[in-house]
Formats: structure tokens, sequence, C-alpha cells
């Protein structure tokens, strides 16, 4: 028995955890439950289910989350890393700390991971692999056939501190399909401070 829609495609990216000594907080450690709720109430809102594929990367922070909610809602989960597993630790996972890295483990053991250069070729001189590596996975979300194509993202609302963010695969979609169901971290963080 499936539940909610069937066959939706959900695409996802959402900030990483903050890194130690960033100077403007965006996903301090704090915001973690919050995000998951938040993102969990996204999947239900959408009745995301076994037949519904997630598609994700697979940084600490959001994109660990989201891809822990699918795979607890046995939705398929397809990963998709833009450079080799162990590159890709060191510059997105690691820094989080040991329980992160251990979250990546258990997800990629579910779900497997694809690289972009195995999708695509070797990185091109100029081309920035975050970019690339969201251009890809809108790309594949658009090639499934689905009833829907949903996307989430955990997002402030400003530019990134470098090419590939959130903002661009935001952009992006808004650009092809419009419909951003936007989950607003800088609210989450009002919202725990007032709590506190």
């Amino acid at each position: 028995m499936t539940t909610g829609i069937e066959g939706q495609v959900v695409l996802f990216c959402g900030h990483m955890i903050d890194a130690p000594g960033r100077r403007a907080e965006r996903f301090p450690a704090r915001l973690e439950s919050r995000v998951a709720q938040a993102i969990a109430g996204e999947l239900d809102a959408i009745g995301a289910g076994c037949a519904d594929i997630g598609v994700c990367s697979a940084a600490c922070g959001s994109d660990l989350l989201f891809a822990q909610a699918a795979l607890d809602r046995r939705m398929t989960l397809r990963i998709y890393l833009p450079f080799r597993e162990r590159e890709f630790l060191k510059q997105s996972v690691a820094f989080g700390g040991e329980r992160w890295v251990a979250l990546f483990r258990r997800v990629i053991d579910a779900a497997g991971c694809m690289v972009a250069d195995d999708v695509l070729g070797p990185l091109q001189p100029g081309d920035d692999p975050f970019a690339r590596n969201n251009l890809l996975m809108l790309s594949q979300a658009e090639q499934i056939t689905a009833r829907a194509l949903r996307f989430i993202c955990v997002w402030d609302g400003k530019p990134g501190d470098g090419p590939g963010g959130t903002e661009h695969l935001v952009q992006q979609v808004h650009a092809v399909h419009g419909d951003v169901r936007r989950i607003d971290i800088g609210a989450l963080a009002c919202a725990t401070r007032a709590d506190e």
C-alpha cells in the first residue's frame, strides 16, 4: 500500500550545518531538530511515501536530514555527489563531526550514490562542481517519469557563500518550474530564539 500521491519526484537542496568559525550563523547546530521537523512536515504535506523518489546530495546538514527522512518513508533515494566520495566527505561532511560522517555512511549504504564525473565526464576548466551537480540533479529529476516534480529547499533567502549553493538550484527550479517549497531557516532561527 502506498501513501499520498503516487509517483512524485522530490528534488531537495539546503544549507549545510555551519562550519566551525563561520562568521555569520546560517544553520547553527542548535537548529538541527527544527530543520529535521520542518523537512518531515513538508514531506508529510505532499504525502511522500514508498512510491516516490527523492533526489538530493549528501552534505552534512539539510541534505542528510532530508535523505534520512526520505528513507524513513521508504522512498527511493537517488544521491548525487559533485566528486568522489572521499573528497566529498572531506569538503562537505567531516567538518560537521563524526555523527554526520556516520549518517552519511548509513545513507550511502542504503541508497548508493552517483558521482557527477561518472555521468557527465571530467569537470571542465572554469566549471564549478557544485553548480554542475545541482544542474545534474535537476536534469535527472526531470527525466524521471512521474506524476509530479516537487522541489523542497532549506534556504535563508540570501546569496550563498559561492557558486553552486542552494540559491543556485532555487533559481534554476524557479526558471523551469516555478514551484518551490521553501523552509525558511531564518524564520526557524527566530522561532528558536523566541522559545529560549
